[in-house]
C-alpha cells in the first residue's frame, strides 16, 4: 500500500456467521471477546456478493479461510488453516478436492447494508454455506431493487441430523434505503477494487499451469452464479403479501 495508506482495512462493521446445528446468527465483538447473537428478523440490502472458503480443520483443530473471489472459474483461491501450516493455492476446480479434505466448504461472502429501526444502517458481511447457502441460492427471483428479510427458521434433516436454515422473504425497497445503499456501495467498491487486486504474480503464475479452460467446473459456476444480481436479469420477486405481515420501514 502507499505511505499514505498504509494498511487495507475491510469497512464492513459485522461479519456474521449462522450456526445450523443451533439456528443463530452471531458476529465476533473484538472488544467483548465473545460471539453476539442477532436475533430474528433480519433485514438487508445486499451490495455485492462474492465466494471464499470456510470451514473447520480437525486435524488442526482449527478453522479454514482463503481470500475472497468473484469468479471460481478464473480467480485464484488461497486456503489455508488456521493452525498447522496446511494450505492449497490454485482455481476452484483444480484444488476442490484438496479443499474438501481440508474441511473447507465452498462459501457465498454477501456484503450488505443491515437496517433496523433501533440502529442506524451499518455495513455488514454474512457467510453463507452449507444448508444456509442452499437457502440462498434457492431464491431465484432475487432482485437488487429490494429489501431482504430472514423472518424465520425452519428445520430439515440429513438422516439422523436435523438442522435449521433461514428463511428468505423480499420487501419493497424504499427510494430513501436505496440510495443509502448506493452511497455505501461506493464505499465498499472502493475497498474490493484495491483487495481483489491483490493476487501475488508467483500465485497467479503457478495457477497458469493448470489452467485449462476447457475443464472449469460449470456444475460450481452455475450453482455458485458468481455477481448473478448484476449480471442476470430476472423478473422481480412478488412481495410478500402474507395476511398480517407488513414490509417493515426504515
Amino acid at each position: 500500500m502507499s505511505i499514505s495508506n498504509p494498511s487495507l482495512k475491510n469497512p464492513c462493521q459485522k461479519f456474521i456467521d449462522f450456526k445450523s446445528d443451533k439456528g443463530k446468527f452471531f458476529y465476533y465483538d473484538k472488544a467483548k471477546e465473545e460471539q453476539i447473537e442477532i436475533p430474528l428478523p433480519i433485514y438487508f440490502v445486499v451490495l455485492d456478493e462474492l465466494v471464499t472458503i470456510s470451514g473447520f480443520n480437525k486435524r488442526h483443530d482449527c478453522g479454514i479461510y482463503s481470500n475472497e473471489v468473484r469468479s471460481t472459474a478464473h480467480d485464484i483461491m488461497r486456503v489455508k488453516t488456521f493452525k498447522g501450516g496446511e494450505s492449497v493455492t490454485g482455481l476452484y476446480n483444480d484444488v476442490k478436492d484438496t479443499i474438501k479434505a481440508m474441511g473447507g466448504k465452498f462459501t457465498k461472502s454477501v456484503y450488505a447494508l443491515k437496517v433496523s429501526k433501533k440502529e442506524d444502517p451499518e455495513l455488514v458481511n454474512f457467510k453463507f454455506k452449507g444448508a444456509s447457502f442452499s437457502a440462498w441460492l434457492d431464491q431465484k427471483n432475487f432482485t437488487e431493487n429490494a429489501l431482504v428479510g430472514i423472518t424465520g427458521l425452519k428445520e430439515e434433516s440429513n438422516g439422523n441430523t436435523k438442522y435449521k436454515v433461514p428463511v428468505f422473504k423480499f420487501y419493497a425497497l424504499s427510494d430513501e434505503l436505496l440510495e443509502t445503499a448506493i452511497e455505501e456501495d461506493k464505499k465498499l467498491q472502493e475497498y474490493l477494487k484495491v483487495y481483489l487486486s491483490q493476487i501475488p504474480e508467483k500465485e497467479i503464475a503457478e495457477a497458469d499451469k493448470n489452467d485449462d479452460p476447457d475443464e472449469v467446473d460449470e456444475t460450481v459456476v452455475n450453482s455458485a452464479l458468481g455477481r448473478y444480481k448484476r449480471e442476470v436479469k430476472e423478473e422481480a420477486p412478488e412481495m410478500d403479501e402474507e395476511e398480517g405481515l407488513e414490509a417493515p420501514s426504515f
